[in-house]
């Protein structure tokens, strides 16, 4: 296959897609970066790097242009370059300025404005790509990256991002998984092409709209990011097309629950959060659409409470209840289930389940297994939020839905929504982002936190054409309701 975009092979371009990595030093940052949006042999482009940052990392980069043999441009240079393979902006020296919405703003305006001009100089179908984090201070948490991206989207096309995590030093490591040094970076990826400047202006998260965080005992555990390995399912667990791992929601339950405290799943699939939280001794209550699915929740429920009294680490409490309800959540309220201590769930990641030639789809129909979680033109089809076409429509009776359990949820609980940002048909959509920003007008929201998988193939999308990621990182949001209204 001719590789028409950059001089790499397949061996150092699969690697690049993969949506996460391990953060060593900014010249492998910078290094890889250039290596992978540049072509070096191109007749029909010149070989012109920008890069914007602070001197330090300004010296990292043009080494890494320079020994790459491409032509560094930086600062105020910009116009002496004619035109662009592609660019790089470094935030996070900058980010020690920002103390409040009007320096925010200002350095916002900075970085709008000189993507403006990147945007009249990059060839087509190039890149710009930001390094940015989310901001965290004592007593707030702000997601500028999220911001920018969705602001810096109505000039460029947003196409991507990878996120990067700081490997905490094993001699500080702890057996939380949650345990980092708490530096954990978004790369953003920006492509000027026919659908450059199409897309509408959204509303930004804003600066000083959140409310203080909670003070929790665990504050200290975000941002974060753990790599998981689950155990293969078992021949019921692998009849629902998109289960999460009890793993997983036990990691959560150590965090935000203690025994006997109410923990609810309201899209509760096969029951990995009813299951994990029987284990732990919670009182739970999961709610799902799918007689089929529900059935197999509640048998597995049965078994893991009844039969297995060795899962456990100490005898279970057979006081504790657990129930697992066959509805629409939607009708659900207090009298069904009572007041929450905790909810831990992940909803469609909008129809891509009911995306003909996905690879996984492909897989399970090879095997005779279910593709979706209801057929389409079924009465239970009509009410999955899985088979909605309009991803507003969508995000809108996702909302209602959370918005729903806001009341059902104690003061001071919190909620717990595994998502992940969409690519569908060439064009990106942030869902973690666009339902966190709706969350966020009733909501605390608390730092992030990443599943990052690490047990999967990685496949060579664009291999040669253009940048396409992996996606193998989960955001892991996480929501609190204020103390007082």
């Amino acid at each position: 296959m001719i590789n028409r975009f950059n001089n790499i092979d397949s061996k150092e371009w699969l690697p690049y897609q993969k949506s996460w990595f391990k953060f060593t030093t900014d010249e492998d940052l910078f290094r890889k970066s250039i290596r992978f949006f540049m072509k070096f042999d191109s007749e029909e482009m010149d070989r012109n790097f920008f890069f914007w940052g602070n001197p330090e990392q300004d010296k990292i980069a043009k080494n890494c242009a320079l020994e790459e043999a491409a032509h560094f441009f930086s600062g105020d240079k910009l116009n002496n370059a004619s035109q662009l393979q592609f660019a790089l902006l470094d935030v996070r020296g900058m980010m020690e300025q920002v103390v409040d919405e009007q320096s925010w703003q200002k350095l916002k305006a900075q970085i709008l404005n000189l993507a403006a001009q990147l945007k009249e100089k990059l060839y087509h179908r190039r890149f710009l790509s930001i390094i940015i984090p989310n901001l965290q201070t004592e007593d707030h948490y702000f997601p500028l990256a999220w911001d920018l991206a969705k602001t810096l989207s109505a000039t460029l096309s947003l196409k991507d991002e990878k996120i990067g995590c700081m490997e905490i030093p094993e001699s500080t490591a702890s057996q939380n998984h949650f345990h980092t040094d708490n530096q954990l970076f978004y790369q953003l990826f920006f492509r000027t092409d026919e659908k450059s400047g199409t897309q509408e202006s959204t509303e930004d998260f804003g600066f000083l709209k959140h409310q203080r965080l909670p003070d929790f005992q665990h504050k200290g555990l975000f941002p974060s990011w753990f790599i998981l390995k689950p155990k293969p399912r078992n021949r019921k667990e692998i009849l629902h097309p998109a289960k999460f791992p009890e793993e997983l929601v036990n990691l959560y339950l150590d965090v935000f629950t203690r025994e006997k405290d109410l923990v609810l799943d309201p899209m509760c699939g096969t029951g990995s959060t009813v299951v994990a939280a029987i284990a732990k001794n919670r009182n739970t209550v999961g709610i799902e659409l799918s007689e089929f699915f529900s059935k197999i929740a509640s048998e597995r429920c049965h078994s893991v409470y009844h039969q297995n009294p060795n899962l456990f680490e100490k005898p279970i409490d057979r006081e504790t209840f657990f129930k697992v309800i066959n509805k629409d959540i939607r009708e659900i309220d207090s009298a069904d289930i009572g007041h929450l201590d905790y909810v831990f769930t992940s909803p469609p990641y909008w129809n891509m389940l009911n995306m003909k030639g996905a690879e996984n789809q492909a897989k399970r129909v090879r095997r005779g297994l279910q593709v979706n979680y209801s057929d389409p033109e079924s009465e239970l089809g009509k009410l999955d939020l899985g088979n909605m076409d309009s991803y507003e429509e969508f995000l809108d009776e996702l909302e209602k839905i959370y918005n729903h359990l806001f009341e059902l949820l104690k003061p001071g609980a919190v909620m717990t929504i595994v998502v992940k940002n969409i690519k569908k048909h060439g064009s990106n959509y942030p869902f973690a982002w666009d339902l966190a920003l709706r969350l966020m007008k009733k909501m605390i929201l608390l730092p992030e936190s990443f599943w990052l998988q690490d047990d999967i193939s990685i496949a060579p999308y664009g291999f040669g054409n253009t940048f396409v990621s992996n996606t193998f990182h989960q955001y892991c949001l996480s929501f609190s309701k204020p103390l007082t209204p």
